[in-house]
């Protein structure tokens, strides 16, 4: 068994330091830096959000106030200086909002794409895609509607997409593809139960599609079918029998006309012709 001596214990503990202690130092000063820059980030940003929802605290005021007056000038305020925060989408909601009570559908879309552009991954961007859906189905720009509701089954948003979807196709006169968007969407009773013409547009869509195709049906059935019977030995008239396929089973559809041939008939009026000469 071997003893270290008091001098030979300290030498190797400075050996370890010497080839360990400064990565451990630094090791620690990053690790409690990047802690208090967390700290630091997460206290801003709590700070930024209270101050965005004080401001648009205001904009709740003017809303349940009866004449609403400088929600404009409020919600743009939120916007300017809270850019980032959700806040700012809230605020751009009700400035579209106003603008299409104003009939002003071209700010509307401004706002709706700000939301949009500025962003994108929050939640409430789906929602700002269905209402500008909206207002460029009011403005006849159906196709530029279409792509925005666009959206994956498993989104919270999917049936109410499907609705919007199929009032653009309604207004593009597809009404089949219209059917089949309403269809989806009225699988979601929450979107059937504040949306109740939807259902009516489901049954007015059915019903059209059903008639249409006894329509289509019935005019296949009343083709008529003509038969030419050739003239028997020694006759010389043809039997033409037109049978009309509505109702075939009544003998009163089915008639025979017989046609004269053309060379006797014509003969025969020559022969009266030169009878009245004479």
């Amino acid at each position: 068994m071997s003893y270290e001596t008091e001098e030979q214990q300290v030498e190797r503990l400075k050996e370890w330091w010497n080839d360990n202690g400064t990565p451990l130092v630094v090791g620690a000063v990053l690790g409690l830096s990047a802690f208090f820059g967390w700290k630091y980030w997460e206290h801003q940003e709590v700070s930024y959000q209270e101050s965005a929802s004080d401001l648009y605290l205001k904009v709740s005021e003017i809303l349940e106030s009866e004449k609403k007056e400088g929600l404009a000038e409020s919600a743009e305020a939120v916007k300017s200086e809270f850019p980032k925060s959700s806040y700012a989408i809230l605020s751009a909601f009700q400035l579209a909002r106003l603008a299409v009570e104003n009939k002003e559908l071209d700010k509307a879309a401004v706002e709706l794409n700000w939301v949009l552009d500025n962003h994108q991954d929050n939640e409430l961007s789906a929602i700002a895609s269905i209402r500008l859906a909206r207002v460029l189905i009011e403005q006849k720009k159906y196709q530029q509607a279409l792509p925005l509701v666009e959206m994956e089954e498993n989104s919270g948003y999917y049936a109410l997409a499907n609705m919007v979807k199929g009032n653009a196709f309604l207004a593009m006169n597809k009404k089949d593809d219209a059917l089949a968007a309403y269809q989806i969407a009225s699988a979601d009773k929450g979107v059937i139960s504040r949306n109740p013409a939807l259902k009516i547009k489901i049954d007015q869509l059915t019903s059209e599609k059903v008639n249409l195709s006894k329509t289509v049906s019935k005019e296949a059935d009343t083709t008529k079918n003509v038969k030419v019977s050739e003239p028997e030995t020694g006759g010389s008239d043809t039997q033409v029998t037109v049978v009309d396929n509505q109702s075939a089973s009544d003998a009163s559809t089915v008639k025979q006309v017989t046609l004269k041939p053309v060379e006797k008939t014509q003969e025969k009026t020559k022969q009266e012709k030169n009878g009245e000469v004479k």
